[in-house]
């Protein structure tokens, strides 16, 4: 007796899908209407919070840090992270967001929100809010390299 595809299965499956069908379009979109890649969004969308230091935004981000730190570069070539040495060590950078970083980021969360509302539109409030908390405890944490 069979009795089809296993919960494993079926998980990978549907986040394929749906990663296929909003990348399709939110990626594409992202580059054109704001300059940022997926990464350099989702990176934006911590650094407009606050300053970091790269490994602290490589652990928050659960990325490796030699990812981040290209990641970083892109941003700061693109004139969208400003870095900043502390005087009493000149070794520890923080970056942040410059303020055409800020603009580039509400383009694109306005882009992301226009991507990703017709997938939650037939979702209420609590059932959006279950969803975020259920995809969030999915997330095992792990040690970025």
């Amino acid at each position: 007796m069979t009795s089809g595809p296993s919960y494993s299965l079926q998980l990978l499956a549907a986040i394929w899908t749906l990663w296929q069908s909003l990348a399709a379009d939110g990626a594409a979109r992202l580059r054109e209407e704001c300059g940022l890649d997926l990464k350099e969004f989702i990176a934006a969308g911590y650094l407009r919070c606050r300053a970091y230091q790269p490994a602290e935004l490589a652990s928050d981000m659960q990325m490796p840090r030699y990812e981040v730190s290209r990641l970083l570069r892109s941003l700061e070539d693109k004139g969208f992270v400003g870095r900043t040495r502390r005087s009493t060590d000149g070794r520890q950078v923080t970056v942040q967001l410059t303020p055409s970083g800020h603009a580039a980021w509400e383009r694109g969360i306005r882009t992301v929100e226009d991507v990703t509302e017709p997938y939650l539109s037939g979702l209420d409030a609590a059932k959006r809010e279950d969803l975020m908390l259920t995809l969030a405890g999915l997330v095992r944490p792990h040690s970025p390299s």
